[in-house]
């Protein structure tokens, strides 16, 4: 085994420590993430695996039926109700990550843990996208009608797609991304970005949770790493 997947894998064993009880991984799709056998997890994700098969056709065959079928930011469960909660590699995919993160403290019960995995654009495919700044979430999240899908989708058909824009190539693809509402990449961050979204949740909204673990990129983890406890 090669060294970086022995860091993971020891990385893994010390962030289970911190899911215990019950909670849920959002958007798992193939690869769950691994829990004690003590630990009780509900999967929720935006769709059945039919159509998220269809979604992702790439992945079929290997995707997990999830338990729950549920928007991310809208779980359905009481307040304050988990022990923890688990999103490696969706907090990217939501076109509003804010409304996500207060949504996920919320469903958390005093104690309870948040593992975040989001991955670092410089080390992804989105390398040559633009950094989505603080400030505009904060506008979409107060203002959801200043959100443009458009422009998301079409940077994401011009830097991931490699189309030129005003080609009818470009468009149809827009287009039909659109229709689909593929889940894309709507934000792309570094750690320090990352870092930066979870201390406005504390200092400007007073969420009280706190990273008990903060783990920046590295050459074998292509991702920012945190936990993040409720008090």
């Amino acid at each position: 085994m090669e060294r970086g997947a022995v860091l993971r894998v020891l990385e893994n064993r010390l962030l289970r420590r911190y899911l215990r009880g019950s909670g849920m991984e959002i958007g798992a799709l193939w690869r769950r993430f691994p829990v004690s056998s003590r630990a009780r997890v509900w999967y929720v994700d935006r769709m059945a695996r039919p159509a998220l098969e269809e979604h992702y056709p790439e992945l079929k065959g290997r995707i997990f039926d999830p338990n729950l079928v549920a928007d991310a930011t809208r779980l359905p469960v009481a307040p304050a109700s988990l022990d923890f909660l688990i999103a490696s590699h969706v907090l990217e995919h939501l076109p509003f990550p804010l409304a996500a993160l207060r949504a996920w403290y919320e469903a958390l019960a005093p104690n309870g843990a948040l593992l975040l995995k989001v991955p670092d654009k410089r080390y992804t495919f989105d390398a040559k996208r633009s950094r989505t700044p603080l400030a505009r979430l904060i506008e979409e999240y107060r203002c959801p009608e200043t959100l443009d899908l458009r422009a998301h989708y079409s940077d994401w058909s011009e830097n991931i797609g490699g189309l030129s824009p005003g080609t009818p190539e470009f468009e149809q693809d827009v287009d039909a991304l659109m229709h689909q509402k593929y889940g894309i990449h709507f934000n792309v961050w570094t750690d320090e970005d990352v870092g930066e979204m979870i201390d406005f949740t504390r200092i400007e909204w007073g969420l009280r949770w706190h990273p008990a673990v903060f783990w920046r990129s590295r050459f074998y983890r292509k991702e920012v790493t945190a936990v993040l406890l409720r008090e």
